[in-house]
């Protein structure tokens, strides 16, 4: 089993930290969270129980006024013990629920100080979790991704994977590279029974060549597949680019406006009325989709409209998805300019016929578009439920329907994943060259020591730094 370094493990004891838990800003009620050895003591010298005479029972509330130490109350509320291990940090907290006003809040986070506790680094109640085993590396992250999560799918998705979807994933694999090993450690000691030819491994004893090489081959493939939702999984994560192109006064304001419920974009029949991009996030099949109205591609002299066409341009390369609009009405010409812009973008292109509500208007054949179509009318709605579909669809990719729960979100994820694909392909060539047991092993102590990472059981300071100066101070 790989070690840990660089950080400190198992059941240390650290300084007592105390941070607001819950939203900052006014509200009705604050969560402020201590956790360490001293978490009782430094509650009971702020909170004074109504009770005093009755002793703190774990897990249970209890009513009393907030105060600093040696001084005057200055808020009632109430307050809980939670004793280690059976914590979210391991060790011994405090949860203070006071009202939510500023200066109520900060009264009291400065009285646990004065008491004896300091305030709380970045994420670092979740990371005295992992260090105290309570949860992986993989379902630490999902904790961020939670609270930072923009629609409901993507909160499910990352609620599973802090439930442990994605670690039983990788802990299947896990297991594969495990028995792999033995297998080899197996014919490192009994040479004689892994020479090819050498017939079916007895009971007990080590995998024949082919065998082995088969082995390695699932474990290629399961990593592959898990690879393979990187992209659906970061969109979910992240939010999906669409950028929304087309020629001046094609309807694509319009478009966005509708998509969103909102007026956000000016709508003009005057050709040109959009000069910069407007951006704005929606949930489209329970994806936060970050729409991009850019201004209307045209040839033009005016620097103005030039810059907008640059940017324009520059939206379209990054985005994970084009919408291309055009003008249903405006003749055979609309559609080949349209054709000429789909086949210069390199992402995934869904065309939108506008306009299909007015007499004139023609849907484009499919011979004429290297696109999907999706006839619609920004104006009146016709079409809006299908197109919605296709881009999620589009975002979703080919895992689309698949778990949430175990899509690679981040690229951490993906890259680790991609070294321990890479070593398995590596161990299976070695072993289809002939190459010693001894040399397959060091491919697949590759693999194993990149899931140890994914994990975090093996990991170092800088890693943990990196990750956990993303989380919120609180959590």
């Amino acid at each position: 089993m790989p070690t840990r370094t660089g950080d400190e493990g198992g059941h240390v004891q650290r300084d007592t930290i105390v941070a607001l838990s819950s939203a900052p800003g006014k509200g009705a009620i604050a969560i402020v969270r201590l956790s360490g050895a001293r978490a009782a003591e430094i509650a009971g010298k702020i909170f004074h129980p109504n009770n005093a005479a009755a002793p703190p029972e774990n897990r249970k509330l209890r009513v009393g006024k907030f105060a600093a130490p040696g001084g005057r109350a200055f808020d009632e509320g109430m307050a809980v013990l939670m004793t280690g291990p059976d914590s979210f940090t391991g060790e011994d907290m405090a949860e203070l629920y006071c009202h939510g006003g500023p200066a109520v809040v900060q009264a009291l986070l400065s009285a646990a100080c004065d008491a004896g506790a300091r305030p709380a680094a970045p994420g670092e109640f979740t990371r005295r979790a992992f260090l105290e085993g309570k949860i992986d590396l993989v379902q630490c992250e999902s904790v961020a991704d939670l609270i930072s999560a923009e629609t409901a799918r993507a909160a499910r998705a990352a609620l599973g994977h802090l439930e442990g979807g994605l670690t039983k994933a990788l802990e299947a694999i896990w297991g594969k590279i495990i028995e792999v090993g033995a297998h080899l450690e197996a014919a490192i000691d009994f040479p004689d029974e892994f020479e090819p030819g050498a017939g079916p491994a007895p009971p007990g004893g080590p995998m024949g060549q082919s065998e082995l090489a088969g082995r390695f081959s699932v474990i290629a493939g399961d990593l592959a597949a898990l690879e393979k939702t990187y992209r659906s999984g970061r969109i979910l994560r992240e939010g999906g680019r669409v950028a929304i192109l087309g020629r001046p006064n094609a309807g694509k304001s319009t478009l966005l406006n509708y998509l969103l419920g909102t007026k956000r974009a000016i709508m003009s029949p005057i050709p040109g009325t959009t000069r910069d991009t407007v951006e704005e996030v929606c949930d489209i099949g329970g994806i936060p989709v970050r729409l991009i109205d850019t201004a209307g591609l045209r040839d033009t002299g005016d620097p103005v409209e030039l810059e907008g066409t640059d940017r324009a341009r520059r939206a379209a390369a990054s985005a994970d998805l084009c919408l291309v609009v055009i003008d249903a009405a405006a003749g055979p010409e609309e559609v080949e300019w349209a054709a000429r812009e789909i086949g210069g973008l390199d992402a995934p292109v869904i065309l939108a016929a506008n306009k299909m509500d007015l007499p004139r208007a023609n849907l484009p054949g499919e011979n004429e578009i290297p696109a999907r179509i999706c006839a619609i009318s920004a104006l009146t709605g016709e079409g809006m439920d299908r197109l919605r579909d296709l881009i999620a669809a589009s975002l979703s990719g080919e895992d689309g329907g698949g778990d949430d729960q175990r899509l690679l979100t981040r690229e951490r994820h993906r890259d680790l994943v991609v070294r321990c694909r890479k070593a398995a392909e590596n161990g299976r060539a070695a072993l289809e060259r002939g190459l010693s047991p001894e040399l397959i092993a060091v491919d697949l102590n590759e693999g194993q020591r990149a899931l140890s990472e994914l994990l975090g059981r093996d990991y170092g300071q800088d890693l943990l730094d990196k990750i956990f100066s993303t989380f919120c101070i609180g959590k």
